[in-house]
């Protein structure tokens, strides 16, 4: 019986005598019969239009029936023990930020590039980029930080 080595398990394996053209690729195993229709899938997304535009089609609908705040909210009931160990590791996370890094003086776990009151008032401002140790944001961690030095100024005044 004729061998071949799986794409997926690396094993020698023998080859399926029904299959005529002899080009077995993946064995019987649930894992790599996943990992070949995985492999079938993304062909046909990246080569045929038609089907690219079905699944996609087909994604958006299944979306609109399962909103993800929906799935999430349904997790957390499901899961109090989750949630709690997730809260618990995000106070020790913030109480190291805090520790560790001077700036921002309150740690803030969203939005970190958001511009805080005062509003920045019209003017002429160099971009200067500035590095970050990666230790007080979670998210957003490609947003670009610049410090803003003011060269020039015009008359008008910013009321809060």
């Amino acid at each position: 019986m004729a061998k071949f080595i799986c794409n997926n398990c690396h094993e020698e394996q023998d080859t399926n005598c029904r299959l005529k053209d002899g080009s077995q690729q993946y064995c019987g195993a649930a894992k790599c019969q996943r990992a070949r229709k995985a492999a079938w899938q993304r062909e046909q997304m990246h080569n045929d239009a038609k089907y690219r535009a079905k699944q996609i089609e087909y994604l958006k609908q299944w979306r609109k029936h399962r909103p993800l705040d929906q799935y999430q909210k349904q997790y957390r009931q499901r899961h109090p023990d989750y949630v709690e160990q997730n809260r618990q590791q995000q106070r020790l996370r913030n109480n190291q930020r805090q520790r560790i890094a001077a700036w921002p003086a309150e740690p803030q776990i969203v939005k970190m590039d958001a511009s805080p009151l005062p509003l920045i008032v019209s003017g002429t401002y160099q971009l200067t980029p500035l590095t970050s140790d990666g230790l007080t944001k979670i998210v957003k961690m490609d947003a670009l930080i610049v410090q803003l030095n003011i060269l020039h100024q015009t008359n008008q005044q910013l009321s809060l």
